[in-house]
């Protein structure tokens, strides 16, 4: 067996373990990763290596970072003979070290969403901190290597697009089929399978940006709005780090007439931006303070169609 077998299999065994310590059924992990329970057993009995992309979901589903998972499997691989490999319950505890989660006390509107869309606060937080945990398994090897972090490596735009993509593809996973992807640059950008609920376009924003599309259309929207923070978590006002972290979600209804659209010589084509009379009529569904990006908390929560629960 090879380094990188053996590494699979710490990682897989460690996976297991959690799983079982988070008194999680096969059924649960499979259904919070978007794979099916046969193919957990699978993994489990060493039948099957997972793919990147898979190790990084069930990674995500059970609150922790692959890279951090990788790291403590080939710690204990490489640990002198007689540790036990795997098995040690304060292993797990390095596991909280550099780990993203969201916080329920942060959630203001999720009655409104659920009412609105279907989505759940739970849905929500697997979204989020899937897309913390991808982004910062990337980042990961690229500092290793010299590299700066994706933040610093492709323009802001681009992050914004990244950052929707991964949030749109573990909302339709943990929505267990209530949702389906149009895939991207397709409006809207999650198409729902239930009568009840509406298809909803995703926007993204840095700090105090209103989200924007090239053209205005009708629809029901889920906005999020993130800073960039220091590499610890650190967010300082005016300054940007390297780190995504979601600071705001809104969702809401807009009609074309919600957008200011703009045609000028340094737009790449039209540009529709969300108005800020209707963007502040959208329920907030979540609200870190730390992270806001304004001056002054006590304005920015007075212009807000606060939904509280």
């Amino acid at each position: 067996m090879t380094h990188g077998d053996e590494l699979a299999v710490g990682v897989l065994h460690l996976l297991a373990d959690m799983r079982r310590q988070r008194g999680m059924s096969m059924d649960d992990l499979a259904a919070q990763a978007g794979v099916h329970r046969t193919y957990i057993g699978l993994l489990e009995r060493g039948e099957r290596q997972p793919t990147l992309m898979v190790a990084a979901d069930l990674a995500a589903a059970l609150g922790v970072n692959l890279s951090d998972l990788v790291r403590l499997a080939e710690q204990q691989l490489l640990a002198p003979a007689g540790q036990p490999p795997f098995t040690a319950p304060e292993s797990h505890a390095a596991l909280a070290i550099g780990i993203r989660k969201t916080h329920l006390d942060h959630f203001t509107g999720a009655r409104a969403l659920q009412k609105l869309t279907g989505i759940s606060v739970s849905m929500i937080t697997s979204a989020v901190e899937a897309a913390y945990g991808t982004l910062d398994f990337i980042d990961e090897p690229l500092i290793d290597a010299g590299y700066e972090p994706l933040a610093r490596l492709i323009e802001y735009a681009n992050l914004s697009s990244v950052l929707g993509n991964l949030l749109a593809d573990r909302l339709v996973k943990s929505t267990s089929g209530a949702y389906t992807r149009s895939g991207p640059h397709k409006f809207l950008d999650l198409r729902s399978t239930n009568d009840a609920y509406p298809d909803i376009e995703i926007k993204i924003a840095l700090e105090q940006n209103r989200p924007k599309g090239h053209v205005p259309k009708a629809g029901m929207y889920l906005t999020f709005r993130y800073v960039l923070t220091e590499r610890d978590g650190r967010y300082v006002r005016k300054s940007r780090g390297d780190m995504i972290s979601v600071w705001e979600i809104r969702c809401g209804h807009l009609a074309e007439s919600d957008f200011d659209v703009s045609n000028t010589a340094g737009d790449s084509g039209k540009t529709a931006v969300i108005t800020t009379q209707a963007f502040n009529r959208m329920s907030l569904v979540y609200y870190v303070p730390e992270l806001l990006p304004y001056a002054n908390e006590k304005r920015y929560l007075a212009s807000l169609a606060t939904s509280s629960d």
